[in-house]
């Protein structure tokens, strides 16, 4: 293929990737996660006040709700939040944004491996998984780590290539950009340093002892390497120590280190029984968490992928075990140390998909490694056509399936709404506004990323748990006792219709009004 028609093909595919990530993003999914919410606000307010919703100044992670929430996302949303002004679109625009880097940079990784045929298989396949399509359309923070891990890991073998082949240049330069990427890595998912630190102390060992020749030069490389990661990685200590050791906050003209109301470190668990409960949640990222990363029906990658990453796997460790014996470096072993670093982690703090959302970068690598390893066995021309039209085809297939089921959801019956409070309130007479309101199954962030308030005005407010329950006559919980002049606000998707409704659970005969999602019940 002449580079020209390569450069359109993938252009074409990139294009088409970046649609599915942007297209109807304010509306797919429609229903919102309370870290969603939350980011939001903070990103409002450190875009207008300079600190998150509870009130610290440009903190290194800032406060959500009972603990810390990752950095990279929310400033990153703050900038457009900064130049745009607070929207769904602005919430959920850097997702989309690292989604279309982890397919370019993804693609670009198996490029390394396979040339101009991995770049088209990468750009294809990463563009239609649904984890990657999934992960790319909703503002959880941590989602971020899946692309500034991918853009490290493309960085990191590219250089280690290069060191292979001129093992006498220093290419500290490099050293240093990798070093500053996995730092930034760092800031994506408040434990990505548990996956950094394992994977860098597995490929750097490696990289240190694979030979003999030149192994000071390599030392001094990964001290390159190392500075810079350290140097970023100190805020994240400080983060650590302040809330682990119970020390005061830190305060700095540059940035502040609050402290949680909960230690998150508390989720790392070292006992071996809660690991051992933990290895059936290892088939998760095959097929589905039944969360917010996979399709129950359509798994995270489709449902014949499995099969291919594990015969991607067995060819990379086979792979793998050849480069050590001849003193080589590859992008396999790379991806491995990746896999075991994210699996560790996995069963150290983790429970859903989205808690080890870094492997799937590797685990695309293995399943385009799956099928070109099967390719490969198949000698003959015509065997090989057949083979990549299957693939189209059940590929094909299977993405029209999913797209249908994704794209255009029959059931919408889900909670928080963007703004669906204000217009169920909006169906209220000045009179009937001005009573007690109880809006039930919400958060008070989901009300108030439509109606943001100041930083200040919101702490006062809060709960010593970080919920803020009651702000003048809205109340974000249900009554303690019915009175009749109450107005009553709840989901069509929850059980609080059926108790309204039910006049000897209330005492009361409510009146109703109904939005697309959401019921109001009065009594004039």
């Amino acid at each position: 293929m002449s580079k020209r028609r390569l450069y359109i093909w993938a252009g074409l595919l990139l294009l088409a990737a970046s649609l599915l990530r942007i297209c109807h993003i304010a509306a797919i999914p429609l229903g919102m996660h309370i870290d969603e919410a939350g980011l939001g606000l903070n990103a409002w307010s450190i875009a207008g006040f300079g600190t998150d919703r509870y009130g610290n100044f440009l903190p290194v992670c800032p406060s959500n709700f009972y603990g810390e929430q990752s950095a990279f996302y929310t400033y990153f949303c703050a900038l457009l939040v900064k130049l745009f002004g607070l929207s769904i679109v602005t919430l959920r625009m850097p997702a989309a944004l690292m989604g279309i880097i982890t397919v370019l940079f993804g693609a670009l990784l198996m490029r390394e491996k396979w040339g101009d045929k991995g770049l088209l298989a990468g750009l294809a396949l990463l563009g239609i998984f649904p984890y990657f399509i999934m992960n790319s359309r909703f503002a959880l923070d941590c989602n971020s780590m899946l692309g500034a891990l991918t853009v490290s890991l493309y960085v990191l073998v590219r250089l280690l290539k290069k060191a292979h082949r001129c093992p006498g240049q220093r290419l500290y330069g490099y050293f240093a950009l990798a070093g500053i990427l996995l730092g930034v890595t760092l800031y994506t998912y408040i434990i990505a340093a548990l996956v950094v630190s394992v994977f860098c102390v597995l490929w750097g060992l490696y990289y240190l002892f694979y030979r003999r020749e030149g192994r000071f030069l390599r030392f001094r490389q990964l001290l390159f390497l190392a500075v810079p990661l350290w140097l970023l990685a100190i805020p994240l200590i400080l983060v650590f120590a302040v809330n682990y050791f119970d020390l005061d906050p830190i305060a700095t003209p540059f940035f502040s280190v609050p402290k949680m109301i909960t230690n998150r470190t508390e989720e790392v668990t070292f006992s071996l029984s809660a690991m051992l409960g933990k290895l059936r949640n290892l088939t998760y990222p095959f097929t589905s968490d039944g969360k917010y990363g996979s399709s129950d029906r359509y798994w995270t990658m489709y449902l014949f992928s499995p099969p291919l990453i594990a015969a991607g796997l067995i060819h990379s460790v086979l792979r793998s075990v050849k480069d050590l014996r001849e003193k080589c470096l590859s992008p396999d072993l790379i991806l491995l140390f990746l896999t075991l670093a994210e699996g560790f982690m996995f069963l150290l703090c983790g429970y859903y998909n989205y808690h080890i959302n870094g492997v799937f970068i590797a685990l695309a690598f293995f399943c385009v490694n799956g099928i070109f390893a099967v390719g490969g066995l198949l000698r003959k021309h015509p065997a090989r056509l057949a083979w990549a039209a299957v693939l189209t085809v059940c590929y094909g297939a299977s993405f029209a399936g999913f797209a249908g089921e994704y794209f255009f959801p029959k059931d919408t019956a889900v909670f928080q709404i963007y703004g669906g409070v204000d217009q169920a309130l909006s169906l209220l007479t000045p009179e009937q506004r001005s009573r007690e309101i109880y809006v039930l199954d919400e958060v008070g962030e989901f009300y108030f990323l439509s109606n943001p308030v100041p930083p200040d005005e919101f702490a006062s407010h809060c709960s010593e748990s970080g919920f803020l329950q009651d702000y003048q006559n809205l109340h974000f919980r249900a009554p303690e006792k019915y009175t009749g002049e109450e107005i009553l606000v709840c989901n069509k998707g929850s059980g609080w219709h059926g108790i309204f409704s039910d006049k000897d659970l209330t005492g009361y005969s409510y009146s109703v009004l109904e939005t697309a999602h959401y019921y109001v019940f009065y009594r004039k």
